[in-house]
């Protein structure tokens, strides 16, 4: 499966970019987004950023949203149903990647 996911380091780039990955997804049906991070994270890049909650995961506090195809959703719960992922933050108030300032809660 092909996923783009925005990269950005404010305190070096103030535009970020996307980076894309092949992630090898068997039973896609099984995984969730957060699955996809964890693959991505320990598999093909380390310096990956976002919010993983392991206390949690499971849709609870909503510290883990993120915007998934353009639509603002929970990792730890979000089954993969595409063949392409667009990952990116929530809100525009980035503080590494897909880690952001909280702000409202999610909806």
């Amino acid at each position: 499966m092909r996923v783009r996911v925005f990269r950005m380091d404010p305190s070096v780039d103030k535009e970020g970019y996307f980076q894309e990955y092949d992630v090898p997804v068997n039973n896609k049906e099984k995984w969730t987004i957060m699955d996809v991070l964890d693959y991505i994270a320990l598999n093909l890049d380390h310096s990956l950023s976002y919010y993983r909650h392991s206390v949690c995961n499971q849709g609870i506090c909503a510290r883990c949203s993120i915007r998934v195809n353009g639509k603002v959703e929970l990792a730890c719960t979000r089954k993969v149903v595409e063949d392409e992922l667009i990952l990116e933050p929530r809100n525009d108030k980035v503080v590494k990647d897909l880690v952001t300032e909280i702000d409202a809660p999610h909806t």
